[in-house]
This record gives structure tokens, sequence and C-alpha cells, in this order.
């Protein structure tokens, strides 16, 4: 007889009594989690991690005496720990410095009896992924030297790169960061970025990168030119492709869709829009998108790069990418942009 895996241990943030009752019955009501602990206030909540070591945190954002995104931070360099990140509204701006800080991700916190069933269900189903998730400790994030190459192997340099086309998933924000920092103010390419986030925060992700990197940052729209050294997002429910050569296109999400933005279409529209005219990077991320459309690209001639699982919050779609034999040079982090830089002409 097969033992039954043990329940998930969860630590709850969360300084609202009654919404507290209410996270606590419906993660108990599931055999699949136990309630080690909670906590009312960030600063009890890095107490408690400490001495509970849970599995994962669900943690307010809003909270006294420390707050969630101090919280994150602080939990990630002393205790590395998966981090869900909930809140009862969208769009806040500071949501995107938590993930960069450590947070796996942010989802609206489920309501009530009567609140939207696919809300308790997404909150239930996020908490068991991320609780697997391997972490390391985040650090404050550093630029890399533009001249350090360290251990990445020079690759054929691509045809006249014309584009940089970039996807990521879980832990992305913080590698995006440092790949688009490492670039520097005066990278000649136009940069297509999917990045896999909640509904409503691209607004907060677009602020951030601007304010942290030294590339304009827009949200795309559709037939628009794809200007030098901006960096390029799509909106809400759209997916961002390469549309003919030089501008953008949007298309919008289907119900069948596996992601949206997929980083899939973006690499597809890429290879068949620049060919070998282009460099792909796939980062850290959960599951297999990318790997398929980055093959295209490499099968066309295009330099590929996939983020190395050292230094991955989370090996999915680098491995992916990787394992379907899409990826030309694999490297650590903080060497992506350096390496991209030898690729550009002086």
């Amino acid at each position: 007889m097969n033992k039954a895996a043990s329940p998930i241990r969860v630590l709850l943030v969360e300084d609202s009594p009654g919404q507290r009752a209410l996270l606590v019955g419906l993660l108990n009501a599931s055999d699949s989690f136990t309630v080690v602990g909670v906590a009312g206030n960030g600063r009890q909540a890095v107490q408690e991690t400490l001495r509970l070591r849970p599995d994962v945190i669900a943690m307010d954002i809003h909270l006294p005496l420390m707050d969630g995104y101090e919280a994150t931070r602080e939990i990630m360099q002393r205790c590395p720990t998966p981090i869900v990140l909930i809140s009862a509204s969208a769009g806040e701006k500071k949501l995107i410095d938590a993930l960069a800080a450590g947070a796996l991700t942010v989802i609206r916190k489920p309501g009530g009896r009567h609140a939207d069933p696919d809300e308790r269900e997404t909150f239930l189903k996020t908490l068991r992924i991320m609780a697997g998730v391997r972490v390391v400790t985040r650090f404050a994030p550093r630029v890399p030297p533009r001249s350090s190459t360290g251990h990445v192997q020079k690759a054929p340099a691509p045809g006249a790169a014309q584009v940089l086309a970039i996807a990521a998933s879980t832990g992305g924000p913080a590698a995006v960061q440092t790949v688009i920092s490492g670039l520097g103010a005066q990278f000649p390419l136009p940069v297509l970025l999917v990045q896999h986030i909640a509904r409503d925060f691209v607004a907060a992700l677009q602020d951030w990168l601007q304010r942290t990197t030294p590339l304009p940052v827009r949200v795309a729209t559709h037939g628009e030119r794809l200007a030098p050294g901006c960096l390029y997002l799509p909106p809400d429910g759209f997916h961002l492709l390469a549309g003919r050569r030089g501008f953008v296109e949007l298309r919008p999400a289907l119900a069948g869709d596996r992601y949206c933005p997929s980083a899939d279409l973006l690499f597809h529209s890429v290879a068949q829009a620049y060919g070998a005219h282009a460099i792909g990077v796939i980062l850290t991320g959960m599951g297999d998108d990318g790997a398929r459309g980055l093959k295209e690209l490499r099968d066309r001639g295009a330099v590929t790069i996939a983020q190395d699982e050292a230094s991955c919050v989370v090996y999915g779609m680098p491995r992916s990418a990787v394992e379907a034999g899409a990826v030309v040079q694999v490297a650590a982090l903080d060497e992506i942009a350096p390496h991209i830089l030898t690729l550009i002409p002086a």
C-alpha cells in the first residue's frame, strides 16, 4: 500500500481576521494542505518562516509593520521559500518589485462564499504548483559588466541581427531586468518580450522595467514600426508577434490557447519575419512554452540562448528548449547580456 503524500505546509500571512479565517478554512478543506502557521504582519511573517520552514507562503501585499514587498525581500535573503503574493486588486506598480525580490507569482485574493469559484481553485492550484519550485537566495540585483564574457563560448554570429526576442515565465521579471540592464542604453536592436504574468499587471511590469533598466519600454500597438533600442510588451489578452519585418503584430488570445502571451508564437513569428537575422533568448519559467518556436528560429540560422539551470528560479522552459535541440548557447543569467553584445557589430 502506497503511503499518501504529506500535505503541503502553508504559512498564511494576512492581517484581516475575517479574510484570514476564510483562507485557513479554504486550505484546511483540502487534503493537499495543512496550515502550519499564520502571521498578521510582514515582520511576523519573516519570523514564522525562519521558525516553521513552510513549503510555501501565501502572503497579502498590504500588511502592517513590514509590508509584503519588504517581507518578500527579507525572506528570500534569509530563508528562501516559495512565495505567492495575493492581492484584492490588480495593477499595483509595486507588485512587480515584489516579483523581482523573489515572489514566484501574484494572484487575486479569493473572496467569500459567493466569490468566483475559479479564483478559489486558482489559489489552491497555484500554491500546489509553487510549493514544488526550487528557489534560490535573492540579493540586490547587479548589472553585469559589459566587458565580461566569463565561461560563455562565442557562438556563430547571426546574419546582421535586426531583432532580439526574449521569453520568460516564473522568476522572469528579475531575469529580464538583469539581461536588459546589461545591454546598456546604446543597444541598437528592438526587443520583443513575452513574460507570462497575471492579467492586469502589464502596466506595472512596464513601469518597473522603465524605472530599472536603460531602455525605453512600451506596450505595443498593432501595426506600429519597431524602434531601435526599444523594449516592447504585449497588452493584456494579446499575443506579441513580429509582423512583416520591422513592424509589430498583435493577435487576440483564443479560448484554446495554452499561454497568452505565447513564447512559441513570438519565436515562430520572428523566425518567419527575420530568419537568421534574429537573436532568441529563453529565460527561467515553468512549462515548455517557447521550445518549438525557438527550434524554428535555430533551424533558420538565428542564434538562440537559454538560461542555465543553476541561475534559473524554475528550469522548465529553458530545459524544454535545450531538450528540443532549440538552443545554440546555454549561459548563466549574468552572462547572457555580455554574450548578446558580442553578436552585435561594433
